[in-house]
């Protein structure tokens, strides 16, 4: 563990859903309100403005907000993805956004720490779109979060009708969880941003 556990730890955030009301935007909403001192997490709510990745367009030339992205996660020292579960597995904007975002070398995952969040109206959560993304960023070369994993499930029980979670103890598990996001990065920052 670096000697400096408490240097500021900046995060880049996404959520997997579109909608404004989405469950997992208000969870995301609650991380950053609940993010340990020294921790900030900036939220990149662009994803909706990529067009599907092809690699005619990218062979004319790279959309802005697919490079603004990539320029995001380079300058972060970790990556928070809040995702729903569309039937059993990723929304396709955030599918749609790694596979922009994974272009070119070096890769801007490469020894990248990332927590996986997410909440659904479903006893079993998110689960299984967390074992997708840890497949496809682990193969990209990221270092996601093991477990225990960040899982919701049943979100209406979660949050009152203001959209706040209701119990204090799972806003004391996402403050543990991004301090364990932070010691991840912290370890990884070494490699990524050798002195």
């Amino acid at each position: 563990m670096p000697e400096d556990q408490n240097k500021p730890f900046h995060i880049v955030a996404v959520v997997g859903s579109l909608r404004k009301d989405s469950y997992n935007r208000a969870l995301l909403k609650e991380a950053i309100a609940a993010a340990p001192e020294g921790v900030t997490i900036e939220f990149f709510d662009q994803l909706a403005d990529m067009p599907f990745f092809n690699q005619d367009l990218e062979d004319i030339e790279t959309p802005a907000v697919a490079l603004a992205f990539k320029e995001a996660i380079r300058q972060a020292d970790g990556l928070l993805v809040v995702t729903p579960e569309y039937n059993s597995g990723l929304p396709a904007v955030l599918k749609n956004a790694i596979d922009w975002t994974s272009r070119g070398a070096p890769s801007v995952f490469k020894n990248l720490a990332v927590g996986i969040m997410g909440t659904s109206p479903g006893a079993l959560g998110t689960s299984k779109v967390q074992q997708q993304l840890k497949q496809s960023l682990s193969g990209l070369g990221a270092y996601p979060l093991a477990a225990p994993d960040f899982v919701l499930p049943l979100y209406k029980n979660q949050f009152d009708d203001e959209m706040k979670l209701s119990d204090p103890k799972t806003v004391t598990r996402i403050t543990n969880y991004l301090n364990r996001l932070r010691e991840l990065g912290l370890c990884l920052n070494t490699i990524r941003h050798p002195a």
